[in-house]
This record gives structure tokens, C-alpha cells and sequence, in this order.
């Protein structure tokens, strides 16, 4: 068991959370910060704390974890989705002091402060919870005591509503700095191209354990270059950001790559990307889906799977054109959750069937992209 260093969480402050000037929450914060603005948003998971926080997908937010209890199993060696926290910070109802689990390596909280990141707690996440769904998301401020009182509750909310949103904000190209492009399993049968704009660890971990031999490439890659490779196959990763901030980066490279009809396969913020390069468009959600049991309807076989999801974006169902098919719908709200285009290998999802956390129910899409594959090179 890891134990906690007390002198930490007793090093608290009083801190607020305001959404806006008619929600204030009052909490207690740790954080290396006196005030953070980031948009805020929601998760469901029972499980998988770590695997969440080190997902790049939610660069530039706050979580709230709707599940009161954030600490219980500590921190291991294995459950890392990348190498560090990018969540601007968690919001939780309570802290564990202790955490209790035989692969623990290190303590929950004293991880999060090694790492630099935020935790705002005792608070009523239920409430919190229930206003981003109704009023949908945005950016927040948290700040510690003394800040807020220092200024006027106006002068704050102008702060707020002045920080650019995540929309505007080019997070992905902040990502791409940051990230350390590398081969994996240099042996494998099948070469593939992965397009890194935030990926999870456990789909490179995925695809590796299928014989996949993986060139990591950022959003600076070159079509040309991939193409001379002769790769068996393209992926596009999940990652930050708007999608149509990140495809006009990409857009002219993009469309090049897809031209040669290599096999693709794309998930969350890949299949986004994907979309747009095939002639739909995107829009942001009112209410995100974040969760590891968001229920699925694959029309292909008419048989519903639980999936892990995490997403703010969506493809909008009647800008579909003619070369795409709609494969997967959500059944929480009928909205888009997979398609495959009509004229060429290429297929994508809108949730996470790497599942990291959450259910295996859709694993068996890295298998059809390694039988796209094999179909392709014969």
C-alpha cells in the first residue's frame, strides 16, 4: 500500500470554482496554481482515474469524475495512456487518503502534485455534474480564496469569457511539441503509418500485440513520405481539440494520403478527421460522451456493444456524403458512432475500442483493419 505524505493534503486551500456569476462552488484545492481557467467537462468511469487523467484527448480541461471516490487504487507502472497528466486538473467530491491495491507503486495524490496538476475537491460534483449537462460546456475558473476576493465577481467572469476556447485554441500543435515519435516492433508483419494527435497508449499497445510493426508520425507528416514507405496501413489517433481545428492543419497532406487508398482506420478525433477529409462535417456537443458504458448499435451485424467513449465533437448525421456509410449509432442520442466509405479501405470509429478503461466489447475492429490489411496486400 502507498502511503500518503500528509503534510500534502494538509496544504490545501480554501479555493472556488466559478462557472459562472450565478454557480460558484466553494472547495479545496491543491494545486501548484493560484487560478486556472479551462473548459470543464464530465465522466461517468467507475474506474480508470489514471488511464483518464493521462489521456491526451483531454488537454486543456478540468474532469469532473461523477464517481465520488478518486484515489482508492493509487497509481502503478502499467495503466499509463501516455507519459504524463495533460487534464488541466480534476474535480472530485472526495479524496482518498490511503490507496489500497497490490499493483500500486505510488500514491494517488502525492502523484498528481509530482506531476504538477490540480485537484479541486469537497464539493457537490452531482450538482457541478447536472449544470455542465444542462448548460453544456465552457470555460471555468478555479482560483484559490485570496485571488477571488480580490477581485470584483465582474471583473473575473470578463476573464473567463476573454481565455480562448477550445475551439480557438490549437492545442494539438502544443501536443505535437511535446511528443517523442518512435518505432514500435520493428519486426512485425504488417507496417503501419500512425498519425499521432493524442493517442492512448493501449492502441499502439493494441495493434503491436496483433504483429503491427508502427512508425509514429505528428500533424506535421508528410504524404510523400508515408507514401515512399510502402505501409501496409494508415492510422489516425484520438487526441485534443476541435477536429476542424486540427484537419485545416492537416487537410492538404491528408487528402493526398487518402487518394492512394491505402487501408485506414481511424478512432474518436481520427475518425473526425477522417469525416471531414471525406466531405461531412462536425459539430460541437451540447453535452459530451464520457464514460465506459455508453451503449452502441452496430448496423452491420444489428448487435449492440458497451463501449468506453470520450468526445465533444460529432459528425452531424445529414452532411453524410454519398461515399460514406453510417456502421455504428449511439443509443444513447442517435448520433453518429462509426462509418466506412463506399469506394476505398477506410473505416472509422467515434469511441474507444482499445477500452482503456472500460468493456472489450469492440475490440474486434483492430482485428478487421489487420484483415483490411492482408485483404489489401494480396
Amino acid at each position: 500500500m502507498a502511503l500518503i505524505d500528509n503534510s500534502l493534503i494538509q496544504n490545501y486551500q480554501e479555493a472556488f470554482l466559478i462557472y459562472d456569476e450565478n454557480h460558484i462552488f466553494k472547495g479545496k484545492l491543491l494545486s501548484h496554481h493560484k487560478s486556472i481557467i479551462s473548459e470543464i467537462c464530465f465522466n461517468t468511469s467507475m474506474t480508470g482515474y489514471q488511464e483518464i487523467l493521462t489521456d491526451p484527448s483531454y488537454k486543456s480541461q478540468f474532469i469532473t469524475f461523477t464517481f465520488p471516490m478518486i484515489g482508492i487504487v493509487g497509481i502503478n507502472d502499467e495503466d499509463y495512456e501516455s507519459w504524463k497528466i495533460h487534464a488541466s486538473g480534476l474535480i472530485v467530491k472526495e479524496l482518498v487518503s490511503d490507496s489500497s491495491n497490490w499493483r500500486s507503486k505510488e500514491n494517488f495524490i502525492n502523484w498528481m502534485i509530482d506531476q504538477k496538476s490540480s485537484i479541486f475537491w469537497d464539493i457537490d460534483t452531482r450538482a457541478l455534474t447536472s449544470l455542465i449537462r444542462d448548460k453544456g460546456p465552457k470555460n471555468v475558473m478555479i482560483c484559490i480564496k485570496e485571488n477571488f476576493e480580490k477581485k470584483s465577481l465582474k471583473e473575473i467572469i470578463k476573464e473567463i469569457n476573454d481565455y480562448k476556447k477550445l475551439e480557438e485554441n490549437d492545442v494539438i500543435a502544443d501536443y505535437t511539441t511535446q511528443l517523442n515519435k518512435k518505432n514500435h516492433n520493428p519486426e512485425g508483419k504488417l507496417k503501419i503509418a500512425f498519425l499521432d494527435f493524442g493517442a492512448k497508449d493501449n492502441i499502439k499497445k493494441s495493434l503491436i500485440k496483433r504483429g503491427c510493426s508502427i512508425d509514429e508520425y505528428d500533424m506535421n507528416f508528410s504524404s510523400e513520405e508515408v507514401v515512399s514507405k510502402n505501409y501496409d496501413g494508415i492510422f489516425l489517433s484520438n487526441g485534443p481539440g476541435d477536429p476542424k481545428k486540427v484537419f485545416s492543419n492537416i487537410e492538404k497532406e491528408l487528402t493526398s494520403l487518402i487518394n492512394e487508398k491505402i487501408p485506414t482506420f481511424g478512432i474518436c478525433l481520427g475518425h473526425q478527421i477522417l469525416c471531414l477529409a471525406l466531405g461531412a462535417e462536425t459539430k460541437r456537443m451540447k453535452k459530451g460522451h464520457r464514460g465506459a458504458n455508453h451503449p452502441v448499435k452496430n448496423l452491420l451485424n444489428n448487435r449492440v456493444e458497451i463501449t468506453s467513449q470520450n468526445h465533444g465533437f460529432v459528425v452531424i448525421k445529414n452532411s453524410i456524403p454519398k461515399n460514406m456509410e453510417i456502421t455504428h449509432l449511439s443509443l444513447f442520442d442517435n448520433s453518429i458512432d462509426g462509418m466506412r466509405s463506399t469506394n476505398q479501405p477506410l473505416f472509422s470509429v467515434q469511441y474507444h475500442p482499445e477500452s482503456s478503461p472500460g468493456p472489450h466489447d469492440s475490440r474486434y475492429l483492430f482485428d478487421d483493419f489487420i484483415t483490411l490489411m492482408e485483404k489489401n496486400a494480396i
